[in-house]
């Protein structure tokens, strides 16, 4: 069997997300579909996390195994061929045979992107959340900080979340900022069930001075979900690289 590693980009708006399901479409499936079209053949496809309904990605990684040895430029081509226009695989090689794509995943970015002005151009709206109050960026800059480390983000991760632990760490976790546009970045070894968009939600009702700037680190010690904001919109977020 012949292993190969792809980096994909997705836009997740038609997408029930990454996983597939029964009866509903998702980039899993789609990718699964494309390759039994191609290459006559059904396999699965492994990727790097599972990105929810609505989300985006421009850094996603997946691997799948065939039976024989193909060319992986034509393959490529064949398969954004039959791809829905709302996937590419943007890159696609041969790799060891003991890659895994989620296993051997050190560290992940996640983006959230907001527009804070009055009027958001309609190119942009699948991808960015609009925002209309007034946020003050310096206090959600400095409650952002205060997510790095390792910690259980049982309070930011929802109900449905059933992994066996909720301790994670995160690397990096900032705002930045040019002109109306703010975007929230988090890197760390792994992320659980609506964790960024409770995140995110947070922060902007610190912003909005809604809630203290220390909110986020009583969230992390009470470990209560019902401290937390509510769950940003999806269409804003986007996983945007994976390490290896």
């Amino acid at each position: 069997m012949k292993k190969y590693r792809m980096l994909l980009h997705y836009k997740g708006t038609d997408y029930a997300g990454w996983q597939k399901q029964p009866n509903q479409k998702t980039v899993q499936g789609e990718l699964e579909q494309a390759i039994n079209k191609i290459c006559g053949k059904r396999c699965s496809v492994i990727g790097s996390g599972r990105t929810d309904a609505g989300v985006h990605a421009r850094g996603q990684v997946a691997h799948f195994m065939l039976g024989e040895n193909r060319e992986t430029k034509p393959l490529q081509i064949s398969l954004n061929a039959v791809l829905p226009s709302d996937i590419r695989i943007m890159n696609l090689r041969r790799t060891r045979a003991l890659f895994h794509a989620q296993r051997d995943a050190s560290r992940k970015r996640y983006a959230y992107r907001i527009y804070n002005g009055s009027v958001l151009s309609p190119f942009l709206s699948d991808y960015v959340l609009h925002y209309r109050a007034k946020l003050d960026w310096d206090r959600m800059r400095k409650a952002s900080q205060t997510l790095v480390g390792r910690h259980d983000f049982s309070g930011f991760t929802s109900s449905r979340c059933r992994v066996s632990s909720k301790v994670r760490t995160v690397i990096r976790s900032e705002i930045l900022r040019s002109g109306y546009f703010l975007w929230y970045r988090i890197e760390g070894d792994g992320f659980l069930h609506h964790m960024v968009r409770n995140i995110v939600g947070t922060l902007l009702e610190i912003g909005i001075c809604k809630r203290d700037s220390q909110d986020p680190h009583k969230i992390i010690r009470n470990r209560d979900r019902r401290l937390a904001g509510p769950t940003a919109p999806a269409h804003a977020l986007c996983l945007d690289r994976v390490w290896y």
